[in-house]
Formats: C-alpha cells, structure tokens, sequence
C-alpha cells in the first residue's frame, strides 16, 4: 500500500474527534457573560466618577479668622475636599525596585491566593477661600477588584492560543474576580422596576401609624450614580394620603397636600381640577373609566389639611418643611429654612427628575393611581411580574456599594474637622499636607474594599 493510502496517526485522530479539527467558536458563550463585564466598564469609563460628583463639598473654616475652606475633591465633589478624576490601574506586581511594569496575570493570583486589583488613586483638591486656584494632591484609595476580561485586565482580547499559554482556559469569558486565590462572581439582583409607579395592597401599610390602610402607591426612583431613593405614598381612612421617605434610617411622612404647594407655586384650584381631571360623569361606571366622583372629596380633604397648618403659600410650606428637617439634614445646621427644604425635596422627592414641575406632574399621577385602586377601577401591580423588575449587574452594584462608602466617608470628613481646624497651618502648601493626613486618621481608606467581596 502506498504513503498516500495510508492514513497518518494525526488524520486518524482527527477522523476519531472531529471537534479537533478546528478551533471551537465561543461567540455564544460569550453572550453570557457579555452584560457582567460591560457593567464593569462602565463602572470604570464614568460609574465612578458621577458617582464622586454626588458628594457634597464641605467647608471648614479656621477658628483664628473665621475664614473657610471650601474643599472641593477633584475626585468627586465632597466635604472639605473634593474628589477629580479617578483612575483604576490594571493589575501589576509589587516590586521594591522596578524600572519596567512588571504585569499580574490571573492564574499567578490563584497560585498565590492572593488578589487580583488594580491601584485605584483619586485627586483630592483643595480651595482655600474664594480664590479659584485648587491644590491637587494624588491619593491612593486602595486596592480595586478587577474583573477578568474586562477592559482594565491583561486578558482582554486575547484569543485561545494567547489564554492557553497564560494557563488559562480556551473558552475563558471572564465576568468574575479572583480574590485571596478564589474565583469569586457576583450574582445578579432583582430589584422592582425603576421610576414606576407599583400599586400595591400589604397587611404591614396599616402598621405605620393609626388611620392608615392597607394601600399604597411605591415608586422607587434611580439616580444617574444609580443609587436609589424608595417612595411610597399610603391611603389614609380619611380620604387622604401620606408621602413617605426614609433618611438615615428613619421614615419620615409628610402630607402630600404640603408637598405639591412646595413643589409648585399654583393654587388650590389648580391642585382640584388637576387631581378630578380623571374622572368625567358622563362615563361615570362604564368598563375602563378611571375615577370616582370621591375624588373630588379627596381632593379637598387633602387640601384642607394644609390650610389646619395655616399653610397658604409655596414659601410658607417650605419653611414648614425646612424647619422640620433642619435637624436631619447633615451640613445644613445654619441655612435658612427654605434652604434646607429645597434640598429635601431635591435629595429625597423623585431623584431621577431635576425639575419640580415635572415632579409635581408625577405626585398627582400616583394620586390618581392610588384613588383608582381605592375604588376599585384599576387592579394591584404584580411586584412578582417580570414587566415590574430588573436585573442589577454586577458593575452597576459595586457603583452602589461605593456610592454608600462615599457617604460614610462623608461622616468621617466631618469627624475630622475638629484635627483639621486645630492643626491646620496656613502657610503655603501646608495646609493641604495637613488637611490629607486630618483624612487618613479619620477614615483609613485602604479599607474601601476591605470586605467587599468575603
């Protein structure tokens, strides 16, 4: 038999296991893990740094002239500092002394057991009065966890040739960390649909408070650094309703009559025929109307419990509110009232919208929507239906996660203000040098991500 009738050892093998023939195309399983590492590189290309740019800024003034320092973290806008531009490096190796980066794969992290992260520094900026000139000064954060195949990791790109020879698996897609050695994944959350209103009917609504029912309209509005503030508005037995929200752990009800004068500068009649516009006579019973003729009770029952407060104008309602609240708005201890109640319904009433008209628009929709439900001409929103949820994806919940150390941080600037006003020098540069160190004692932040992922 000749060469070329025979069959080599390799053809036979190959005729034995076909799928070794060509390389396998992992396109479809990528798919899978497509969302995880988008979410992550969102968090790195602008998650990061909108969420910095919700903190507030925080002044410190110096006891000796009664001047401030209105600090301004380049980073993110905070407390006496302020945060700018925050950069996430990719993994690299410790060395003492290195004249090239010297690059840190995954599997080296699993031999180890130790943590795939990438330094994570942020500019801290200093202002010293009303001079618009800020010192800089680069501080490192810590250490980031960094998801594999994502953009900031050295296995981004490459293709199964390239992941065999750096030990790792031909179909490797990423979308997980490596922490202490140990592949960790963060699953995805369901959390009830964003900026909708849910009708609902619960047993525990009649626990608040007496008078209340079991009734209530829930919307839970996302901000642009995705964190989010919860809503609801309960029926009372009355014919009225409750605005409630919670801050620092507490929920706070507020009448929702007093809440649409502040928001808007509009009468009493404008409230009326805005919350009886649903409801027309002529169609008064018939299948798919919306509305009782109650809603026009409601309607001044509501009303005329902000004129029992002596309530008559958009600027007595917020001093109503901003009095009331003063004591529970961190930083906000000597503004004016009104001040502080603007901030209220900024920080806490409808986040996702900037614009009070449009939030006055949304108040009176969940009325409506509520006093349907009361009269039985819509049926309760289903929490469980797929229609009223979404996903939190890992990147996207790491941002929020940050964003509450943020404000923990916050606490922890405020707590450093007593070192910072006793031991600032006001000589050129030494201010900032202190104002650094006033932080470090006061919140150690290489422990940002200290328990994160365990």
């Amino acid at each position: 038999m000749s060469k070329e009738e025979n069959p080599s050892k390799n053809e036979k093998s190959s005729s034995r296991r076909p799928h070794l023939m060509k390389e396998k195309d992992y396109t479809a399983l990528a798919d899978l893990f497509r969302h995880h590492i988008e979410s992550f590189d969102y968090m790195v290309d602008q998650g990061l740094e909108i969420m910095l740019n919700n903190i507030k800024p925080v002044e410190i003034f110096n006891s000796s002239t009664n001047q401030k320092l209105k600090n301004i973290f380049c980073f993110f806008n905070s407390i006496i500092l302020s945060f700018e531009k925050p950069e996430v490096y990719p993994p690299q190796k410790e060395r003492a002394m290195r004249t090239l980066p010297d690059t840190l794969y995954p599997f080296e992290c699993r031999q180890a057991k130790i943590s795939y992260t990438g330094k994570f520094l942020v500019n801290i900026c200093f202002q010293y009065g009303d001079e618009k000139v800020k010192v800089r000064e680069k501080t490192n954060f810590g250490q980031f966890p960094i998801m594999l195949k994502s953009k900031l990791c050295h296995l981004r790109g490459a293709d199964t040739k390239k992941l065999v020879s750096l030990k790792e698996e031909a179909s490797e897609m990423g979308g997980y960390f490596i922490l202490n050695g140990l592949e960790r994944v963060v699953r995805l959350l369901i959390l009830p649909k964003r900026n909708y209103p849910t009708s609902m009917v619960r047993n525990s609504f009649r626990e608040r408070r007496e008078g209340y029912t079991d009734k209530a309209v829930v919307i839970r509005c996302v901000r642009e650094d995705l964190s989010a503030v919860t809503l609801k508005l309960y029926y009372l037995s009355n014919g009225s309703a409750r605005l409630g929200f919670w801050i620092q752990g507490r929920e706070y009800l507020l009448p929702v009559g007093l809440v649409l004068k502040a928001l808007a500068d509009t009468s009493d009649h404008e409230i009326y025929v805005s919350l009886t516009c649903c409801y027309d006579e002529k169609y008064d019973g018939v299948k798919g109307s919306v509305g009782t003729q109650l809603v026009g009770e409601r309607a001044k029952i509501i009303l005329d419990e902000v004129h029992a407060l002596s309530l008559f104008t958009r600027e007595q309602c917020l001093e109503h509110i901003g009095k009331h609240f003063q004591p529970v708005m961190v930083g906000m201890e000597k503004e004016k009232p009104t001040a502080v109640a603007d901030a209220v319904l900024e920080e806490y009433i409808f986040v996702h919208l900037y614009n009070n008209h449009d939030k006055f628009n949304l108040l009176l929709y969940m009325l409506q929507k509520l006093f349907s439900l009361v009269d039985q001409t819509s049926v309760p929103d289903n929490p469980d239906s797929l229609q009223n949820q979404e996903i939190l994806l890992p990147g996207h919940l790491i941002t929020i996660y940050l964003k509450v150390q943020t404000i923990e941080l916050e606490t922890c600037l405020n707590r450093s203000v007593k070192f910072i006003s006793v031991h600032l020098t006001w000589e050129t540069g030494a201010w900032s040098t202190t104002m650094v160190l006033g932080l470090h004692l006061a919140c150690p932040t290489s422990n940002l991500f200290k328990n994160y992922f365990l």
